[in-house]
């Protein structure tokens, strides 16, 4: 028989090692156990597939955090190992499914990853507070957010803008309207280029760049009206999500919002926050956006005074907590950062795992459990980041993928694969009936339409498409 002892490792004395060895596995077991008890509960609430949501599983799970996640059916997040447990997200009972999960996962921290998700939210908080009811959904949401109605004021551009300005936050110039003649007026007084947007529009919706009366003026009557039907049945279809045309039926006149356009490069400022202070930040400009007024796709790390104090005193005054984001646009001739728009959410660059004082989760898991997380990813050292799957998507032969830092999870091979897949709105059967028949950029062309006749007869189309489809795959079954 061997000895099995000369298998050991030995130290320098001859002696062996296994009582230290033993040992240490005995500390390590001591460790994960107590990490494993003592880790934040996190919750994430999606209504949109964004890949949002799906990142921040991974940054939180890879700190040893318990993460479970209410999202629809097919989100990202759920090709992905980090997620303890899924809640499925209802279109016609949204508040009931989300007071559900957050009684059931009990979490130490809501995080909402869209800015519908965010409103989900603050409605429940107001329902819960009116009803006094039981259990503990107001709590919780309070201390996520730090000031639930915040997120209505985030999606009230005007009003967020008002309140900016008494912070002595630089903000372009602008004013509610409520008519074509207000308008105009504006118009005659501070000139074009200008920005039209509606209220409670994301992700660089509803917002258009007008450059003379003629287009202001078509641009106005299209946003004030109630949401186009039309263009709410094409998108129920292709997002196979019945809530557009819920929300068109029941929506009334929206506020329109006219800003003075900033010749600029677009920038913003993503924290983590916990009653009014900042505890993290980071700070990015963007590179190449998805489209104009669009989302970044690659992003330059920056260090940026304005941005920073703005976003400061902004947290300060709503008393935020949890991740929240800002958009500037710095003005091209003098570099200075006006504050355009708040986002009450995880945004796409809260994820990143960059140095001490601007990672965010690990921010947040501090202010949770009073320690420092014993294990992080290694931090980003490069200042230019290819996001993924947004540069891919937006050119898939973009120099930024081979020369600079590309976000791409590698170790969550099913969720790449989902990210690189075509989008949600292609994976339907009107979607690829109307691929075969029409240009692709049909899909886009509807969703971007500015009035109701415009996009009338995609929606036509996709509607006639979906019917032809479903009776030619009936008739083979």
């Amino acid at each position: 028989m061997p000895n099995n002892s000369l298998l050991l490792p030995v130290h320098q004395d001859g002696s062996s090692m296994q009582s230290s060895t033993s040992a240490s596995e005995a500390v390590s077991k001591i460790l994960k156990k107590y990490e494993s008890s003592a880790a934040p509960r996190i919750l994430l609430t999606a209504t949109l597939r964004w890949p949002i949501a799906a990142r921040l599983a991974m940054a939180f799970d890879g700190m040893g955090c318990h993460v479970q996640a209410l999202c629809p059916r097919q989100h990202p997040i759920t090709k992905t190992h980090a997620v303890g447990k899924i809640y499925r997200h209802s279109i016609l009972r949204p508040l009931a499914t989300l007071r559900a999960a957050i009684e059931s996962a009990a979490p130490d921290l809501v995080i909402p990853c869209d800015d519908n998700a965010a409103i989900h939210l603050h409605q429940l908080y107001e329902i819960a507070c009116q009803e006094k009811i039981s259990d503990n959904s107001a709590q919780i949401i309070a201390r996520s957010l730090g000031s639930p109605s915040a997120c209505a004021l985030a999606a009230s551009r005007g009003k967020l803008m008002a309140l900016a300005a008494q912070e002595q936050v630089r903000v372009p110039a602008s004013t509610v309207v409520a008519t074509a003649a207000e308008l105009t007026a504006w118009l005659n007084k501070h000139g074009f280029p200008a920005v039209i947007k509606i209220d409670c529009t994301w992700g660089g919706q509803g917002v258009s760049i007008v450059h003379h009366l003629k287009q202001a003026r078509q641009v106005f009557e299209s946003m004030a009206a109630r949401p186009a039907v039309t263009r709410a049945v094409a998108r129920a279809l292709l997002e196979r999500d019945p809530s557009f045309i819920l929300n068109a039926m029941k929506a009334a006149k929206r506020t329109v919002t006219v800003q003075n356009f900033i010749s600029g490069r677009p920038a913003n400022r993503a924290v983590a926050c916990w009653q009014g202070k900042v505890l993290a930040g980071i700070s990015v400009e963007a590179m190449q956006t998805q489209h104009p007024t669009g989302p970044a796709t690659v992003v330059r790390v920056i260090e940026n005074k304005e941005m920073t104090l703005a976003a400061n005193r902004l947290v300060r005054r709503l008393g935020l907590s949890g991740l929240w984001g800002l958009d500037f646009v710095l003005e091209s001739k003098t570099g200075a950062a006006y504050f355009i728009e708040m986002n009450p959410r995880a945004t796409p660059i809260c994820h990143l795992p960059l140095p001490v004082g601007q990672n965010l989760p690990a921010a947040l898991y501090q202010q949770l459990t009073g320690v420092a997380p014993l294990s992080t990813p290694v931090a980003i050292e490069r200042d230019i980041i290819a996001m993924f799957p947004g540069e891919w998507r937006r050119d898939p032969a973009s120099p930024y993928l081979r020369s600079d830092y590309h976000d791409i999870p590698w170790q969550e091979q099913e969720f790449v694969q989902d990210c690189i897949n075509k989008p949600w709105a292609e994976r339907g059967l009107a979607a690829r009936w109307w691929a075969r028949l029409r240009p692709k950029t049909c899909i886009s062309q509807i969703l971007e339409a500015s009035s109701e006749t415009e996009a009338l007869p995609y929606a036509l189309h996709a509607v006639a498409a979906s019917a032809v489809y479903k009776k030619s795959t009936d008739a083979s079954d």
